[in-house]
């Protein structure tokens, strides 16, 4: 029987080896130990400082910047209705989602990353938000939030803002 020391240290080695992210669900079923020993191990990582994210998808650990070249955050606002719009938007113009973070007064800066790179993650990220009553860390700020989102050019970026500012999804400044 391993200890939780070495599983910690394989879940590294997965970790490290995998060019995805991979699922809490996928590590608790391959050490046999529940979801929740999982989330332990990886808050215990991050305390001994390993560069673990947790995104929609499962995680990983950050050795290369995540997303694709060209990067710009926005700040956007909007009601949880119109979550779906707004990040379909920046799908729908070649973009990608990082990440969307909030300025709280109290917390200071909460962040969660998405790399939502195409409509198949949207999907499933919406069906994981629908099937847990999830709520946007947004309606902690009035529906104000930042997101990164990154592209292959500057234009598709551009196109991405303009198409969201026609929607007043994007705070004016």
């Amino acid at each position: 029987m391993e200890t939780p020391d070495q599983r910690r240290s394989q879940i590294v080695q997965l970790l490290t080896a995998s060019q995805q992210p991979i699922s809490g669900k996928q590590l608790s079923e391959q050490f046999d130990v529940s979801r929740q020993i999982i989330v332990k191990d990886i808050s215990i990582l991050k305390s001994h400082h390993y560069n673990i994210n947790a995104t929609s998808k499962g995680y990983h650990i950050d050795i290369a910047p995540q997303g694709k070249g060209y990067k710009r955050i926005i700040v956007c606002q909007h009601a949880q209705e119109s979550m779906a719009e707004e990040l379909q938007i920046i799908l729908d113009n070649g973009a990608m989602i990082d990440d969307v973070s909030i300025e709280h007064p109290v917390y200071g800066t909460l962040k969660a990353d998405l790399m939502i790179e195409t409509h198949k993650d949207l999907q499933q990220f919406l069906e994981r938000m629908d099937k847990y009553k999830g709520k946007m860390i947004a309606n902690l700020t009035d529906g104000m939030h930042l997101h990164t989102i990154s592209a292959h050019t500057e234009k598709i970026l551009d196109n991405a803002v303009r198409d969201l500012s026609e929607h007043q999804f994007i705070v004016e400044e």
